[in-house]
């Protein structure tokens, strides 16, 4: 049994970035990833672009956060200048400095390490317990930061959450995103997110499917996205409704994306010039999640706080993606243009009832629709930095997570970097 001032649970982009303000704040921190790498939903799911840093053209989104997307870029594995603050990046070179920028901030690293359980006495979680290729372990801390995605140790921890919205439990449809080699990318449109205010689908190919008498598998956009390699192409386009958090659906999920991906590569080798020769690459490590569980916190995040902001005085990050709903049972999408960069509080991410246990990423306390805006990398790694300050700042201080004193936490934050 290890003992931490601070542990994060999930290395995603919200965990990464949680474990390294955390530690930069002088916490004694852990940061556990089930897989053998960092990076989540962008390096095992290929997702991408980073989304979004800015929003009319003006930042957003710094600290941490942009020191990470930098230093990748220093290593010329991502592209911090486009105007819409997307950012593309190498899912290889994205794993290599998460480690680096974890490590470097003296947080200690545990991969291949599944959560399991946690214990918890009254509103606290004392402990929270692994299993990996040593055994099965327990770490003890101070604090926790849930940073899976799926909310699991707010949920092993028995503090409320929600799937779906009242009492549907309908979820936006799972992806396996792809990568092909062999295309011929200098006739292929509209491969990189550059600008704001467009839709960046490839239409021409999305319509010539529509139009297919053959059987074509249920798909979205499609997104065709550079990878800085002529003749690469990352794909963003199948499709399968059903629960993450059910491990059988999951599964089937996999199965299902997995013939969906062949068939759709067949499909585009046989209609369109530029995939006549193509081949796939590789496929995500895992299918790329948008939607499982969110909690029940301090504050829930409305579709009206992202399209009107509102000047909350507990503000921790910004967002500005627009709010991005993909339907389960068809290939269309509820887009909500959002106007202006939006503010959210750090109340979203206390669950109910918790003294030590904070939530950073896609999982924090916001209703179906404004967690479509909230979910994407940018934004999660805003909410990351917020959360390992505020653990930092309540581990130094011995304070129950909804007692810090926000105005403390916002300088501190604002001395990292970050914008608020």
């Amino acid at each position: 049994m290890a003992e931490y001032d601070v542990a994060v649970c999930g290395g995603g982009p919200a965990g990464i970035i949680a474990a390294v303000a955390a530690a930069r704040n002088g916490a004694r921190t852990i940061l556990i990833e089930r897989y053998g790498f960092l990076g989540g939903m962008a390096t095992l799911s290929l997702v991408s672009p980073i989304s979004v840093f800015n929003k009319k053209r003006k930042r957003i989104i710094a600290g941490i956060p942009l020191e990470f997307a930098e230093e990748m870029e220093r290593l010329g594995g991502a592209d911090t200048s486009f105007p819409s603050g997307n950012i593309h990046f190498d899912p290889e070179i994205y794993k290599l400095v998460a480690q680096r920028i974890v490590l470097g901030s003296g947080a200690t690293l545990l991969l291949h390490s599944y959560i399991t359980n946690c214990g918890r006495e009254g509103g606290r979680v004392t402990d929270i317990t692994l299993e990996n290729k040593s055994g099965r372990e327990s770490i003890r801390a101070k604090y926790f930061i849930d940073c899976t995605g799926d909310a699991d140790l707010v949920k092993y921890a028995g503090f409320p959450f929600r799937i779906g919205e009242g009492e549907r439990r309908e979820l936006q449809p799972m992806t396996l995103w792809f990568r092909l080699g062999g295309v011929d990318t200098d006739n292929l449109e509209n491969m990189e997110m550059r600008e704001t205010g467009k839709r960046h689908l490839n239409m021409r190919i999305r319509n010539k499917l529509l139009s297919l008498d053959k059987d074509v598998p249920k798909f979205g956009g499609p997104w065709m996205l550079t990878t800085f390699r002529r003749g690469e192409a990352s794909i963003n386009m199948s499709r399968f409704a059903g629960d993450a958090t059910d491990v059988y659906s999951l599964t089937e999920a996999e199965c299902r994306l997995r013939e969906d991906v062949f068939r759709l590569v067949a499909l585009l080798k046989e209609n369109f010039e530029e995939f006549r020769n193509c081949y796939i690459i590789d496929t995500g490590t895992q299918v790329g999640i948008r939607e499982t569980r969110r909690i029940d916190g301090l504050y829930e995040m409305t579709a009206d706080d992202i399209l009107s902001p509102k000047d909350f005085p507990d503000t921790v990050a910004k967002g500005g993606h627009p709010i991005d709903i993909h339907k389960p049972d068809s290939r269309e999408q509820d887009l909500r243009a959002v106007g202006e960069g939006y503010n959210i509080p750090y109340r979203t991410l206390v669950p109910k009832g918790s003294e030590n246990l904070l939530v950073a990423g896609r999982s924090i306390s916001a209703t179906r629709e404004a967690a479509g805006s909230i979910r994407v990398q940018a934004t999660c790694m805003a909410l990351g930095q917020a959360a390992g300050t505020a653990a930092a700042i309540c581990s130094r201080e011995n304070l129950p997570v909804a007692e810090i004193n926000c105005a403390e936490l916002r300088v501190a934050l604002e001395s990292q970097g970050a914008i608020i």
